[in-house]
């Protein structure tokens, strides 16, 4: 009885990896993506867009570019981000879709949803995974002066994940260097926190907010927001999604250890 329910088993798994074949040839690949950059659209396009989806590497061959692990898309956040993640759920290899109503990445298979600024999974069994298994690999985005957009050099490993918390070893790496450089860094939630919450965290850490970033809905529409002080939030949001900090090393990490954090992602290092 073991050894059919093996077999049952590995049939199963045989038929949820056929359409996927085709990654051990991408990760042999690997070494000539790297020195891949790939115009992908115009800044103005993404923005009357939201998210335009995209192959890398395209190759011109319709049944290569149509292998799932060349999947991407390009988005546009509501921080005013550009994220280029793999489609490629890191749990069963579904392709996620993006809602920029609620700003999340759902895969429809299972209900992993991911974090669009950090490709991280906030929910689903994605989320359960370990470290670094619960993270969509990214692209590099860069824009020249016309606004186009070019990826290149994959962070991670489709399929398998993305080591995001690189953040905090250079953040780390800061505080034995220059513990009292104030640095910048943008610090998104788990999940939305309330303006009171986002107060309190504030006044925890005594830490310096350049901007907050939330919403309010209304009926079923999601008004994305920015401000420039707490004050001004009150005014105009409900819901904080994150936050823009400028503090030293030692203090960014003590935001890091909160369990509302995801990761404070450095921003430059120029004092405002």
């Amino acid at each position: 009885m073991g050894s059919r329910r093996f077999f049952l088993k590995l049939l199963a798994f045989s038929a949820l990896i056929a359409p996927f074949i085709p990654i051990g040839r991408y990760l042999q690949r690997r070494e000539k993506v790297d020195q891949i950059k790939q115009r992908v659209a115009n800044i103005n396009e993404l923005k009357s867009l939201g998210e335009i989806n995209f192959v890398f590497p395209r190759t011109g061959d319709p049944e290569q570019d149509m292998d799932p692990f060349r999947q991407y898309a390009l988005i546009l956040t509501p921080t005013g981000e550009v994220r280029a993640l793999s489609r490629v759920c890191v749990h069963l290899w579904c392709l996620w879709k993006y809602d920029p109503n609620l700003a999340e990445c759902i895969c429809p298979c299972h209900g992993s949803v991911y974090n669009p600024d950090t490709g991280v999974a906030t929910k689903g069994p994605a989320y359960y995974q370990p470290y670094p298994t619960n993270a969509l690999p990214m692209l590099k985005v860069e824009l020249n002066e016309d606004g186009d957009i070019y990826v290149s050099q994959l962070d991670g490993i489709v399929g398998y994940g993305r080591e995001w918390k690189k953040d905090l070893a250079n953040i780390q790496s800061m505080l034995r260097k220059a513990p009292d450089k104030e640095i910048r860094a943008y610090t998104p939630f788990w999940k939305s926190i309330t303006i009171t919450e986002t107060e309190k965290l504030i006044r925890r850490y005594n830490i310096k907010v350049l901007k907050i970033y939330g919403y309010v809905k209304r009926g079923k529409e999601t008004e994305w927001l920015v401000a420039g002080s707490l004050d001004e939030a009150k005014e105009k949001m409900e819901w904080v999604y994150s936050i823009e900090i400028f503090a030293k090393p030692g203090e960014i990490l003590k935001v890091a250890d909160d369990d509302r954090v995801i990761i404070p992602m450095i921003r430059g290092n120029v004092k405002p």
